[in-house]
């Protein structure tokens, strides 16, 4: 019979090897997943505000289809925050939506620069690939045709990343680092410079 042949025999115990080691490695990477949540506390919450306390783990490898890697050279992880990624208790206690009643978001878009391409305005959280992680700031511009196109890129290395955003009538964007205090930075296009300039710098700290 064909397969009594040693060398058939022996690649068929190889091949069940490497399906097992398979079986293993995506059982692993779904458990580690799975007990890494994107954001995780340690603290008191009844004392301390939650977004003081919080960690952010991205787990995405691209942000509006731009890569980690081409956003900003040496990052292997970049995630865009999005409301769903965040527990709700923390976004709605009390029934209420707290980023509504701040009137922020995470993600604004308009003509910032007053030019006829709609740009977009984001935050999120990266982690470099020696693991070290931080927040992010981008200004996307959004063309009729073609992917994302980065306008402005800002990120700190720190160990709580939250970040927030607001919009002004008058197209100033407000980096929030909190939801309730006066730790923020404003960004507004100057047409004579033909950039955007910090109004107040972010805090790095």
């Amino acid at each position: 019979m064909m397969h009594d042949h040693p060398v058939l025999r022996q690649l068929i115990r190889e091949l069940q090897l490497i399906a097992a080691l398979c079986c293993i490695l995506i059982s692993s990477a779904v458990v580690a997943r799975a007990e890494q949540p994107f954001m995780t506390i340690e603290g008191d919450t009844r004392s301390i505000a939650w977004w003081v306390l919080a960690e952010f783990h991205p787990f995405t490898t691209e942000v509006r289809g731009i890569p980690a890697g081409q956003i900003r050279k040496g990052w292997c992880k970049a995630t865009e925050f999005r409301k769903d990624l965040i527990p709700s208790k923390f976004l709605f206690e009390g029934g209420g939506d707290a980023m509504e009643a701040s009137k922020q978001s995470f993600a604004v878009e308009g003509n910032f620069d007053g030019s006829s391409t709609r740009q977009l305005a984001l935050v999120g959280v990266y982690e470099d690939c020696k693991g070290a992680r931080g927040r992010f700031f981008m200004i996307l511009d959004l063309p009729t045709v073609g992917k994302p196109r980065i306008r402005l890129l800002d990120a700190f290395q720190m160990p709580h990343q939250y970040t927030a955003l607001s919009l002004d009538d008058d197209k100033t964007i407000t980096l929030w680092a909190c939801m309730d205090c006066d730790n923020f930075a404003k960004l507004k296009w100057d047409r004579k410079r033909h950039k955007f300039v910090w109004l107040s710098p972010p805090n790095s700290d």
